[in-house]
């Protein structure tokens, strides 16, 4: 069944032992991924999560539907999470397919298909089968940010102007998921909530430094892809003291890296990068970084990258681990890479 983004997760979690696919897909990739959260947040309590790659289903088309029908080893109730990266999800058609025509019940599966359009075959026969969902994740206007911004100060019990939430939504780039935690890190300072409103006054957002947080995000981000690890040391040392949102920088590096994936295939096509970086579409502040960073990564590596963060949120939520060591760890590791790259390709 095809579906609204806004919609799917109240349908899953309305009757979960009758849906055994939803997938997310689209242009948003934090989007998609924010949902895909939504929808494992009620099993991650109670159910054995199962993490597989495009390589677990193209190494065998019954992979999927197998792990869906298999009882955990203590006999409690599992779901199976899948990451496509775009152009992944048509190689993976066989074992999506496999498990749609499955005749015996198994535990969900939710897919995160960042990229895949909803008018493919593949597409079209999720959307037909009775106990399957698709939503597509477009990119969130202007407008329909506001809005939502707008929604989520109410439920916080923030009484927020219709200026303040444009301020968020410019900040944020119209990203629902880091707007609502600019919206929660409000509430929290203004000790709101619904019970006891209070109102927000456009001063906090810089008050609470929510532009410079991710201005400092940013530059570990183009510290790490750009492989500046003396810069990088630098900023995380900078950042020592005060810290930083873990959630915030991974949402913000997905962002990044979904951008640059956008370019690098766009140079691949034959694009001139000087004309792709200075396109209105790029943020000027960026351009150079973008185009440092598009002569260090191909297509191929963009994709591991974005694996690689997504593979890290699961990490932040599960490993036990103190966040911070965990995306630092991360961040040094990428700007090793990226380093090694540039030395290799004679890049200053």
């Amino acid at each position: 069944m095809k579906v609204k983004d806004n919609e799917i997760v109240r349908r899953f979690h309305a009757t979960p032992d009758a849906i055994r696919l939803a997938i997310l897909c689209g242009p948003n990739a934090t989007r998609c991924q924010a949902l895909a959260n939504e929808l494992a947040a009620p099993l991650v309590e109670s159910a054995e999560r199962v993490d597989l790659t495009i390589a677990d289903l193209t190494e065998s088309a019954a992979r999927l539907n197998d792990e869906a029908t298999s009882a955990s080893l203590f006999g409690d109730k599992r779901f199976i999470m899948v990451r496509l990266n775009s152009g992944e999800a048509v190689r993976a058609s066989a074992s999506i397919e496999n498990l749609l025509a499955s005749e015996t019940q198994g535990d969900p599966v939710i897919i995160v298909a960042a990229g895949m359009a909803d008018k493919t075959a593949l597409a079209k026969k999720i959307a037909s089968a009775p106990d399957a969902l698709i939503a597509t994740c477009y990119e969130t206007s202007q407008g329909d940010a506001v809005a939502a911004i707008s929604g989520m100060a109410r439920d916080e019990g923030v009484q927020m102007s219709r200026e303040l939430a444009a301020a968020i939504a410019a900040l944020t780039s119209n990203d629902l998921v880091l707007a609502r935690l600019e919206v929660e890190k409000i509430a929290l300072y203004l000790d709101a909530t619904p019970e006891n409103p209070r109102e927000a006054d456009p001063e906090l957002l810089h008050l609470l430094g929510a532009e410079n947080e991710e201005e400092d995000l940013g530059l570990l981000i183009n510290a790490a892809i750009g492989g500046d690890t003396r810069k990088l040391a630098h900023e995380l040392a900078a950042l020592s003291t005060t810290g930083f949102s873990e959630v915030g920088l991974v949402r913000l590096m997905l962002r990044h890296l979904t951008k640059l994936a956008e370019l690098r295939t766009k140079a691949d096509q034959g694009s001139n990068i000087g004309k792709l970086v200075n396109h209105p579409s790029v943020f000027w502040k960026d351009r150079d970084n973008y185009a440092r960073q598009l002569n260090i990564w191909s297509s191929v590596h963009i994709g591991r990258l974005i694996e690689r963060i997504l593979m890290l949120e699961i990490a932040l939520k599960s490993s036990g681990q103190p966040d911070h060591v965990l995306v630092e760890q991360e961040l040094l590791t990428i700007a090793r890479k990226a380093a090694h790259a540039k030395k290799s390709a004679g890049l200053r």
